[in-house]
Order: structure tokens, then C-alpha cells, then sequence
């Protein structure tokens, strides 16, 4: 799954806002061009998912936005990977020390993969798919 929150991007005198949409609409930055707006956007929004996450807050799936000065925004990996397997555990109803204990690691082990940051190995995490009855795509 291809994981993009839709970002709001207008023109703002000399330079181009940007702000996420509901519920992620505390996400604002700007640019003096537009693929500054851009990037500027991609560190915002990927700031504001690592505090989620190192908070253990509630962090709802995006919804496509189809508007014309709306782009669906992907955060950096470093977010995504654990957002994506805190998504999954969750779907399963599992909490972190159940998935833990069908790893047979510590349930801080599962907690660190689902903090911003996190860089587990490809094998590590075919076993977290595999626990959850999931199998692992990845794309580059």
C-alpha cells in the first residue's frame, strides 16, 4: 500500500502554502516555489507523523483527495514502515505484546518497530507479515 496524505497547496503572495487536509490540517508550511512548497511539505508532514508515533497517539489513515490543488503527499520511510506495521497489528487486534509473543521477542522489541526511526531488516520484517497473516511487498 502506497501510504500519501493529501496536502492543500495555494498560492500565498509571493509563495505557495501548504496544509494538510482534516484530519492532518495542523500540518502548514510553505515555499518561495512550488517544489519548495513540496518538499517543505514532505518534512512537515513526516515531523508530524514521528511525533505520533513516539507518543503512541491515534494516527487515522489518509483518505485520497481528488481536487485539483490537492497532491496525495508520501512521508519519508522512516515514518511510513512503522505506521504501516502499527496499522497492520492493530487490524489483526493484536496489541504489542501478543504480536511480541507470536515473534518469541520482548514486547519493546515490537514497540522500537513501530517508532519513527525504526530499520528493520527485510527479514525481520517477512516475520512480522508472516505473524501478523500477512505477506511482505516491497517497492521502490
Amino acid at each position: 500500500m502506497k501510504l500519501a496524505f493529501p496536502i492543500r497547496f495555494y498560492p500565498d503572495g509571493d509563495a505557495v502554502s501548504a496544509q494538510g487536509m482534516a484530519p492532518y490540517d495542523g500540518i502548514i508550511t510553505y515555499g518561495m516555489t512550488a517544489e519548495e512548497a513540496r518538499f517543505n511539505a514532505v518534512e512537515a508532514l513526516t515531523g508530524y507523523l514521528q511525533v505520533l508515533l513516539e507518543h503512541g497517539d491515534p494516527i487515522p489513515v489518509p483518505q485520497v483527495v481528488e481536487a485539483p490543488d490537492v497532491e496525495m503527499i508520501v512521508p519519508d520511510p522512516t515514518v511510513t514502515v512503522p505506521l504501516q506495521l502499527r496499522w497492520a497489528r492493530e487490524e489483526a487486534n493484536l496489541t504489542q505484546g501478543e504480536l511480541a509473543t507470536r515473534l518469541g521477542v520482548s514486547y519493546q522489541s515490537v514497540q522500537r518497530l513501530e517508532r519513527s526511526g525504526a530499520n528493520p531488516s527485510i527479514k525481520t520484517l517477512v516475520k512480522v507479515a508472516r505473524a501478523l497473516g500477512r505477506n511482505l511487498t516491497v517497492a521502490i
